[in-house]
């Protein structure tokens, strides 16, 4: 249960921390963003989806389990859509291994919450 508090606690930092990025515009944000080819508005909307993911997970460990699972499994969704993205439009693999390092965790911490 620790590890569940734990890892649910650092993913929540880390996606309000990337959604800040997209929501205030910062300069890394926006470069990602142009790279990317991808609509303000939309860019916008993942930053707000990454911040109600982070609430769900911190909202799941002090009452209702099943909205953490649900947070769990968006936040998800976007790490696949971010994979695909980058797949896409990057040549790196760097952003892809990070991207693919955050589903695993997603996916450790539904198995955890079992």
């Amino acid at each position: 249960m620790t590890l569940t508090i734990a890892l649910s606690i650092v993913l929540a930092l880390l996606f309000v921390a990337t959604g800040a990025g997209k929501l205030f515009g910062a300069k890394a944000s926006l470069e990602a963003r142009d790279h990317f080819r991808m609509n303000p508005a939309l860019w916008r909307t993942i930053g707000a989806l990454e911040w109600a993911g982070a609430a769900g997970l911190v909202v799941g460990l002090v009452t209702w389990e099943w909205v953490a699972h649900a947070a769990t499994v968006g936040l998800g969704l976007l790490m696949v859509g971010a994979t695909i993205t980058r797949l896409r439009y990057d040549s790196k693999p760097t952003g892809v291994v990070v991207d693919l390092a955050l589903l695993g965790l997603l996916a450790l911490l539904l198995f955890l919450d079992r």
